[in-house]
């Protein structure tokens, strides 16, 4: 999963990059020419949205989601495995949900092109399905780690002292 986090983190850090450069673009364009051109607003926006859904897989698979631990916490052992073995479920279930709808959403916009940039708004709306099927993923490795009796601490970082 290591490789996985590479590529996810290199490519988060790619599409931010490219932002940046845009949004430059943009700024420079508007107060500097004072004709900025439509398609840097469409881009930057395209390009957030993957940003989010790609570090959203990223995050489960860090554990550094905000959670509310405070229940998890005050628990034994085997409460806090069955508790993190419930909320597995449950946001795995809601992942598949994502999953599935997002690819319903990218076969309903795959014939409909952007209005700037004249883009697929498939591979846009793509960014959906990919990052929760990511999120799945780092889901189940979790989930079997738990199962497993490796993996049953803390579900994410807190903001309590310990």
């Amino acid at each position: 999963m290591k490789a996985l986090d590479r590529f996810l983190f290199v490519t988060i850090g790619l599409f931010l990059a490219a932002m940046v450069v845009d949004v430059a673009i943009q700024v420079f364009y508007r107060y500097v020419i004072e004709n900025p051109p439509t398609w840097t607003e469409e881009l930057a926006r395209f390009l957030f949205a993957w940003q989010i859904f790609l570090a959203a897989g990223l995050a489960f698979g860090r554990g550094s989601h905000i959670v509310v631990d405070a229940l998890f916490l005050v628990l034994p052992g085997v409460g806090r495995r069955l508790l993190a073995v419930a909320t597995g479920v449950i946001v795995l279930g809601f992942l598949a949900v994502l999953v599935w709808l997002g690819i319903s959403m990218v076969q309903l916009t795959s014939d409909t092109y952007s209005t700037a940039m004249h883009l697929n708004m498939g591979i846009v709306y793509a960014s959906l399905p990919l990052g929760a099927a990511i999120s799945a993923v780092y889901v189940v490795i979790h989930l079997i780690n738990v199962v497993r009796g490796k993996a049953v601490q803390r579900p994410a970082p807190s903001l309590l002292v310990d």
